[in-house]
């Protein structure tokens, strides 16, 4: 059997566990690219949910009942279609009067939601939170 050439079972045996580990990190990375996905609709529909409020809140007068100073409301929004199943919760304080300047109000709002972490297989949930504020004038 001189002069013949070709792999010995050894040889394929190892390149066969050099792709089986190759593998097994491409999905480990599609498993984190899902994850970071997910996570980036949710924070996504946490964004346009506070715009939306935070437009509401414009529109509102400088004295109206629900900006009073210190005031702190808290909403649901239920899971439905368009959060793809997320439950919100909106959490709106207005500070105090004349802050940051005269004749001011700020306020502050934060978007809460419980979702899957991005980068960790061991959690099943998290608890997330975005603030944004906005400053209302008279």
């Amino acid at each position: 059997m001189n002069g013949q050439s070709g792999f010995t079972l050894i040889e394929v045996m190892i390149a066969l566990v050099i792709l089986a580990v190759g593998l097994l990190a491409l999905a480990t990375m599609q498993i984190v690219s899902i994850r970071a996905n997910a996570f980036s609709s949710e924070m996504t529909y946490a964004t346009m949910l506070a715009q939306s409020k935070l437009e509401q809140i414009r529109n509102m007068d400088y004295d109206d009942d629900d900006l009073t100073p210190s005031t702190v409301t808290t909403d649901q929004v239920s899971a439905s279609a368009l959060t793809k199943g997320m439950a919100y919760t909106v959490e709106t304080t207005v500070s105090a009067d004349d802050v940051p300047a005269t004749n001011m109000k700020t306020v502050t709002m934060e978007i809460k939601w419980t979702g899957a972490p991005a980068g960790s297989a061991g959690q099943s949930t998290v608890d997330f939170a975005a603030q944004f504020n906005t400053v209302i004038k008279k």
